[in-house]
């Protein structure tokens, strides 16, 4: 177990820093190439012709986070816990909106796609918002966390087996010394004692070489995260209610800064406070594919970054080979006179002289670019979009050479990839979720209006409004998933033949849930979904409904059929005479 003393921690944050930084080499460097040297006046060098991050980029991140995300809930117990399902689904939904969680995603997307992204989950007061009895309510926000800022443990071969993360950030002194004036856990004499903007160029080495920021007052505070360190007390509390609600300590340390001394830790500026939350812990990473014993993902463009520099570096001696061409024109030097002639007419002018002959008269051509360079440049290119998935047709430029098979392969094999990255970002984006989803269920802090989507849950509220009162059973009987599709673009063509093809089916299937009720249609549409990419199409047609339409229209047909049995007539068969009821009168006149 880590210890939780000062030079232990401080330990560990060293060692995770330095074993960060391996991973990070480029970090800076696909940032500026990304931008290009038209954004910011920065000395980088030579540029690349060839700005293939920032074609990756505008590729891709479309195709991963175009939209906000809509998710849905279902519950392992749809019969105490279906409606809390359907309250929680609304919620989360309308929380995306109200904390435009797609600008954070597109952060974290491009983070992503570069190196890999962070994300984290905290539960905070609702910044702006007073309720009627003056207290704060609380909200969940998903915040981007800069990749050079978050750290985890080196001995892990995995996420999953980090013994500890953490992250640092930058806070002014006096907020921390007024948080620390309404909070308990603070040692406000250490805050005293700190040195004003200690640590801070460490922090901002990289990212602030052209920036120029003035004397703000600004300490650095490092959060580290030890889910395995837990007190005695939150052990009985989690045991005597069996909701497991605490995970993991969190250490909270100050870093100050020594005039011409290293960086050192002074000590815990806050008391370790155990972590309310669930076993993920409040991290999310965002990553595209796993490096075997190795906590960290890798990107896609780190992967081909000799790939982009190989195709750069002939692009830019071709450029300046072309910027070099010259054509010049050589003349005997006792004709001085039919060189002024060549050089003062245009082109294509035909200049007769005496007694030249045919030596007299040469064209030299000097750089330029050759055949060799050329050929080489393509080949280099095509192993670049080999590489890296990004074909003509991702582009939008298909040669008439390309053939429409050429032009199908190309794009399934995309498509593999594409469906790859598609997918280990919306694991992650479910993972945020289902940590935000986490705090809404436990926490009776977090309020706020569901709006009219609400109205069919809770009815009795016009105005309903979301509360942790309302859920009920426990939390991991729930599950979580993200709408196929949701957030990624889609063109305006799928999605009206997506709708008619809906149409279609409810339609043909409607009647056929009535005809044939020994069919699992509730499977069979969700096999058709998924198909589709149409998750909820199993939804979308009530079978329990149509069971009892059927049942409904049957005793209609048998009280219809009932009354004409009961006054029916039998037609006698051929030799009878029918048998008719007796009168009171006759030819005779009244019978007695």
């Amino acid at each position: 177990m880590i210890k939780g003393d000062l030079a232990t921690i401080r330990t560990e944050i060293e060692n995770a820093e330095e074993f960060r930084d391996s991973h990070l080499t480029q970090w800076r460097s696909l940032i500026e190439r990304f931008h290009g040297p038209a954004f910011r006046d920065l000395d980088r060098g030579e540029d690349d012709p060839e700005n293939f991050v920032h074609e990756y980029v505008a590729l891709v991140l479309p195709r991963i986070v175009h939209d906000a995300p809509k998710i849905r809930v279902k519950s392992a117990r749809p019969i105490t816990q279906g409606l809390a399902a359907g309250v929680l689904q609304v919620a989360l939904n309308r929380w995306c909106r109200m904390t435009r969680i797609r600008t954070t995603l597109e952060r974290i997307a491009t983070d992503m796609l570069l190196g890999f992204g962070v994300g984290m989950v905290v539960n905070e007061p609702r910044k702006g918002y007073r309720a009627s009895d003056d207290a704060d309510p609380y909200l969940p926000r998903l915040y981007r966390i800069s990749p050079d800022r978050f750290f985890v443990d080196p001995a892990a071969t995995s996420l999953e087996d980090s013994r500890f993360m953490g992250h640092c950030y930058i806070v002014d002194k006096e907020d921390l010394i007024k948080q620390a004036e309404d909070e308990d856990g603070w040692d406000k004499d250490l805050i005293d004692r700190i040195a004003e903007n200690s640590g801070i160029d460490e922090i901002r080495e990289d990212s602030r070489r052209d920036r120029f920021i003035p004397d703000r007052g600004e300490v650095v505070i490092y959060e580290v995260w030890v889910p395995e360190v837990r007190e005695e007390l939150i052990e009985e509390i989690d045991g005597a209610t069996g909701m497991n609600m605490f995970n993991g300590t969190i250490y909270t340390v100050l870093k100050h800064q020594f005039p011409g001394e290293k960086d050192t830790f002074m000590g815990f500026v806050r008391k370790p406070r155990p972590y309310w939350g669930p076993r993920s812990g409040p991290y999310e990473v965002f990553g595209v594919y796993t490096v075997p014993d190795d906590p960290y993902p890798l990107s896609p463009i780190v992967a081909i970054i000799p790939q982009m520099d190989d195709v750069n570096m002939h692009l830019r001696n071709m450029r300046y080979g072309a910027s070099a061409y010259k054509r010049l024109i050589a003349v005997d030097s006792r004709n001085p006179k039919l060189a002024q002639d060549i050089r003062d007419q245009n082109d294509l002018f035909v200049v007769l002289a005496d007694g030249i002959d045919a030596s007299q008269v040469v064209p030299i051509e000097v750089g330029g670019i050759t055949t060799q360079q050329v050929n080489y440049a393509q080949l280099a290119q095509d192993r670049l979009d080999r590489v890296s998935g990004i074909h003509d047709a991702m582009r939008g430029n298909v040669k008439g050479s390309a053939t429409a098979t050429e032009v199908a392969v190309a794009e399934s094999s995309a498509g593999l990839r594409m469906s790859h990255i598609k997918r280990q970002f919306q694991e992650s984006v479910n993972n945020a979720m289902k940590t935000v989803a986490w705090f809404m269920f436990h926490d009776s802090k977090v309020e706020f209006p569901l709006g009219s989507d609400g109205i069919p849950l809770l009815g009795a509220n016009p105005e309903p409004v979301f509360s942790a009162s309302a859920m009920v059973g426990a939390f991991e009987d729930l599950d979580l998933e993200i709408e196929a599709m949701s957030m990624e673009r889609v063109s305006e063509q799928m999605v009206q033949r997506r709708a008619l093809e809906v149409l279609q089916i409810i339609g043909n299937l409607s009647a056929a849930v009535i005809q044939a009720p020994h069919v699992k249609w509730k499977d069979v549409m969700s096999l058709v979904g998924d198909a589709m990419n149409i998750p909820n199409l199993g939804d979308m047609i009530d079978v329990n409904a149509g069971k009892q339409m059927q049942q409904q229209m049957q005793q209609q047909q048998m009280a219809q059929a009932a009354p004409q049995s009961r006054s029916g007539v039998i037609t006698p068969s051929s030799g009878e005479t029918q048998a008719r009821p007796a009168s009171r009168y006759s030819r005779g006149g009244l019978e007695s």
